[in-house]
């Protein structure tokens, strides 16, 4: 370090510069006068090691002894484009990082400058300045085309403790999604004065203008050497008592509320309804609406197949509020797979929009997939079977992408699915919220058609198979579970059924140990009512049953009998039921006593 540092030391350094060329470190500091600059240098040799340390041990000692608020500091990679490598800049941002992070007390700088690998990395060192003095942060990425993540940057919001900022992006290259990042920093006016972005190009220039026209900005003038575009937060039009007081009477209104500044505002006060209501009242506004993702209240989500190209919904919100509609109804094709597409495209737009924000529990998610209107009833072919088939594992399978995208688990009291396989259920159960779920009720696609009249085609008949899904925590969290289907496979003794408190399923088949097993441990449980399993065979033995679990205390016939069991937890009774085709388990307060 310069010998002069020492000397200087009792003035304080108004600026700091670092910057970083292809084979050197640079420290600029700038004090009051009459020291004015100072700088010191370090140029890598082959050992790259002592040439970064030595530098850090200096930079660390000035940062460290600094106790003045600091105008500026910058941190610049100075090399060419095509000199830059993300191994040569990360080391010089981690040290400058843990030189930041030694202080005691966080470093005073009014303005920030940094070129970091990228935006998570530059964040880190912008959380180790004092959030109350700092005015304007400058992200530069202009020396490489890369990907950058300016979302990242949202954290400014909580850190900053309230303050207002400017906020420069430096890119090498714009594009239409940037922008599309950017429109969330203006759902945050009280944290950012001003938004510029520099760029050297520009990657489809009609979209860029396209996704910011409703957005008061400042574009570069012709001929201007530097490309950039300015957006004031506080531009006195957003806030204007005329603009807000506009209807829908002209298309300048409707361009006013496609703004979000203005449209979150007028959201908080809405209903559920009258969002909706005001998403159908133009292009822009349901855009408009669709960005904020305003926070839902939901009771109810219901979604019916009937038809393959006029699906309907229903959404139940309060007590007394429901709004059915029909799906495809204005869409017009002569090629009907488009019409299906179309349809499937719009409830799932509608699905992800109406619960993207959901924050409470929804008593009941239905799902229906008999495409019975479609399949006219009049023993549709096998072709026409398998077509809806495809349609709901299609759906489904864009449906599974919606709910592992949320950023939370889908709070669902009930789920209902009708016409249902195991494989389509896996496509759901999973991203659902296991502490909310406590109703399972399925009907596959066999006990469907057979109560809608229709015959069902055998080839096509595939058991109930629940290895998988019997492992999943929302099985496990479930409470009553009911499904209508082809006999299960899965044996009774690994589908964890003893949690529920009530079941009613068909198994393929049951034997002696089975029952064994259903009676100890429901005997302890604390919250079983009621089982009901059919099975299509048996492989019980009375004279094996009776030794396992005792004998009964009534035989009616020699396919039915019936036990009683002390409760351990409560005064009630385990009544035991086996009758043809049927096992049933319920509580009773007293024996009953028979003739």
């Amino acid at each position: 370090m310069s010998q002069n540092y020492p000397r200087m030391s009792s003035s304080p350094i108004t600026s700091i510069g670092v910057l970083y060329t292809e084979k050197s470190l640079k420290c600029e500091l700038y004090f009051n006068d009459p020291y004015g600059k100072q700088s010191f240098e370090y140029k890598e040799t082959r050992k790259r090691n002592d040439f970064l340390k030595n530098f850090v041990e200096d930079l660390e000692e000035i940062i460290n002894n600094q106790k003045s608020l600091v105008d500026s500091l910058k941190i610049k990679y100075s090399g060419l484009e095509e000199n830059y490598t993300k191994n040569k800049l990360d080391p010089v941002i981690h040290q400058i990082f843990k030189c930041l992070e030694s202080r005691k007390e966080l470093l005073q700088v009014k303005r920030l400058s940094i070129d970091a690998v990228d935006m998570s990395q530059a964040m880190t060192v912008v959380k180790l300045l004092d959030p109350s003095v700092l005015k304007k942060v400058e992200f530069c990425f202009e020396n490489r085309d890369e990907e950058i993540d300016m979302a990242d940057a949202l954290a400014l919001v909580k850190w900053n403790e309230g303050q207002r900022m400017k906020l420069v992006f430096k890119l090498h290259t714009i594009r239409p999604e940037y922008l599309e990042s950017v429109k969330k920093f203006f759902l945050h006016r009280p944290t950012f004065t001003e938004i510029f972005v520099y760029y050297k190009q520009c990657v489809n220039e009609n979209a860029i203008l396209g996704t910011i026209m409703d957005i008061p900005m400042q574009h570069e003038t012709p001929g201007s050497t530097e490309k950039f575009i300015k957006f004031r937060l506080s531009h006195r039009l957003l806030l204007s008592t005329g603009f807000v007081k506009l209807t829908l009477s002209n298309d300048l209104s409707a361009k006013v509320l496609g703004n979000p500044l203005i449209m979150k505002r007028v959201i908080r006060s809405l209903g559920f309804w009258n969002v909706q209501r005001l998403r159908k009242t133009s292009r822009g506004i349901r855009s408009c609406v669709d960005f904020l993702k305003p926070v839902t209240h939901i009771d109810e989500y219901q979604v019916y197949f009937f038809s393959d190209i006029h699906p309907s919904a229903c959404i139940k919100a309060g007590r007394y509020w429901s709004k059915n509609w029909i799906y495809g109804k204005h869409e017009t094709s002569e090629d009907r797979n488009v019409l299906c597409q179309k349809a499937q495209e719009q409830v799932l737009h509608d699905f992800e929009i109406n619960l993207g924000r959901q924050n409470t529990c929804l008593e009941k998610l239905k799902f229906i997939f008999s495409y019975i209107d479609t399949l006219e009833k009049e023993e549709p072919s096998i072709e026409k079977f398998e077509h809806v088939n495809q349609l709901t594992i299609q759906f489904l399978e864009k449906l599974k992408e919606i709910l592992s995208a949320r950023s939370q688990l889908l709070k669902v009291k009930k789920l209902d699915i009708l016409c249902c396989t195991d494989n389509n259920l896996m496509q759901i159960l999973p991203h659902l919220d296991p502490n909310c779920l406590k109703k399972i009720e399925l009907n596959d696609p066999r006990s469907e058609y057979e109560r809608l009249r229709v015959k069902y085609p055998e080839s096509m008949l595939k058991p109930f198979v629940l290895d998988e899904i019997c492992q999943l925590e929302q099985w496990k969290s479930a409470t009553e579970l009911k499904i209508r289907s082809q006999p299960i496979s899965t044996s009774i003794q690994k589908m964890n059924l003893t949690e529920f408190s009530k079941v009613w399923i068909e198994v393929d088949t049951i034997s002696s140990e089975d029952v064994l097993y259903l009676k100890e441990h429901l005997l302890l449980s604390t919250t079983f009512r009621r089982f009901i399993i059919d099975f299509k065979n048996t492989t019980i033995d009375y004279e094996t049953l009776h030794g396992l679990i005792g004998p009964p205390h009534r035989i009616f016939s020699d396919s039915s009998r019936i036990w009683f069991f002390q409760m351990e937890v409560n005064h009630q009774f385990l009544k035991v039921s086996l009758d043809r085709g049927c096992l049933r388990f319920d509580l009773a307060d007293y024996i009953r006593q028979y003739r």
